[in-house]
């Protein structure tokens, strides 16, 4: 990755942004692509006065290459939750690299696969029932859980923090898991998967 960073550094321009600065907005015109060389983009969509994530970047990552690539607008809100740096890409440019170089298109399609998988496990969090994607959450999040808030949970998870709270509790009281200043620490990991497998 390092060396196509290097390439695509030519065409295009390092943005730095502070947290809670907009990278881009829903149904704006996508003419650039980004790369997250440092920080947290977490990207949303607005419903209903509601705001529902759709996935965190971390870097490196490509962000909103695919409605640049079909001249489409941004389908979603993308925002800063950390102070971040961006390599923001002028599609056209990069096309033309890929004309030069079709190594480029590799790369391309690699991040392409990368976002149907997002898109698939969007999906299939979706299917589930609450308590499923609470548990879900915390076992694939678990090295996380130590930096991660209630709200942050709630937000990824698309669900009032009452709720989550609610869903906590039970938790708690199975002895499945604590908290600790809002802080979640797993206590028994095997019951915890149990529990999703009955639930499934």
């Amino acid at each position: 990755m390092e060396d196509y960073l290097n390439f695509l550094h030519k065409i295009g321009n390092i943005k730095r942004y502070k947290k809670n600065n907009i990278l881009f907005y829903e149904d704006e015109q996508a003419e650039n692509f980004f790369i997250l060389l440092k920080g947290k983009v977490r990207v949303y969509k607005s419903i209903n006065d509601k705001e529902m994530t759709l996935h965190r970047f971390l870097p490196t990552s490509f962000i909103a290459e695919m409605p640049a690539f079909k001249r489409l607008k941004y389908p979603a809100n993308a925002e800063f939750e950390e102070e971040s740096e961006i390599l923001e890409i002028n599609f056209e440019k990069f096309y033309n690299l890929c004309l030069e170089n079709t190594k480029f298109n590799f790369l391309l399609i690699a991040s392409l696969f990368e976002k149907i998988k997002i898109l698939e496990k969007k999906l299939l969090q979706n299917s589930l029932g609450l308590k499923e994607r609470v548990i879900s959450y915390i076992l694939e999040n678990e090295q996380k859980l130590d930096i991660m808030t209630q709200k942050q949970i709630s937000l990824d998870l698309n669900v009032r923090v009452e709720s989550l709270s609610r869903i906590l509790k039970e938790f708690k009281n199975k002895n499945l898991l604590t908290t600790t200043k809002g802080k979640i620490t797993i206590l028994d990991k095997e019951k915890l998967i149990k529990n999703f497998s009955e639930l499934s």
